[in-house]
């Protein structure tokens, strides 16, 4: 009886050691969640949230434009002027815009020359003025993509230029600007005119 008792005890033994040898070990670490992978940009920068989700505020307007040209600060420009055209149809806005794009390269083998050129005019006709717009944030992609979040405080809608500004004196600069942007407009104004 003795032996059976033994023999009873080494066979639950054994199949107790089989089972615990046979479950799963516990867990230290959360459930395996698939990493959420960070995009760096140009200059080494993780790409902002408001890239991809527009901050939204009970102040302020907030757009995001993207543009990609050779030149960054013209780049960055376009942008801006992308998402200050976004905020314009918030307000009720009529935009005009004429883009010329022109890109040329020449040659062969090692004495290639590349032509580029750029020239963007808006003419946002609105209801209500921008006025305090401005630029927040740019952020470069890997691509020279540049990407620029625009913001204008809601309390300006309806405000005229000079009510937000106050006294503005107008120089010679300013009096040049001015007329250059005039011809722009007026060369906007024909192009459009052709449809």
């Amino acid at each position: 009886m003795f032996k059976k008792i033994v023999s009873a005890i080494a066979v639950v033994s054994l199949v107790s050691a089989v089972f615990v040898s046979c479950a799963s070990a516990p867990k230290d670490a959360p459930e395996d969640k698939p990493a959420v992978k960070k995009v760096v940009g140009a200059d080494g920068i993780e790409m902002p949230d408001w890239v991809n989700k527009v901050p939204k505020s009970t102040e302020t307007f907030y757009a995001v434009g993207y543009s990609k040209l050779q030149n960054r600060q013209m780049a960055k420009t376009a942008a801006a002027q992308s998402a200050r055209d976004e905020i314009s149809r918030w307000v009720g806005t009529n935009v005009k815009n004429a883009l010329t794009n022109y890109y040329n390269e020449a040659g062969e083998g090692e004495n290639v020359q590349a032509l580029s050129y750029f020239e963007n005019i808006s003419k946002q006709v609105s209801d209500q003025s921008l006025v305090g717009s401005e630029i927040e944030e740019s952020w470069v992609d890997k691509e020279g993509g540049v990407y620029a979040l625009v913001s204008m405080p809601k309390e300006n809608v309806g405000k005229s230029f000079e009510n937000v500004t106050g006294n503005f004196v107008r120089n010679e600069a300013a009096a040049f600007a001015d007329f250059k942007a005039k011809e722009a407009l007026k060369f906007l104004d024909a192009e459009t005119s052709k449809e």
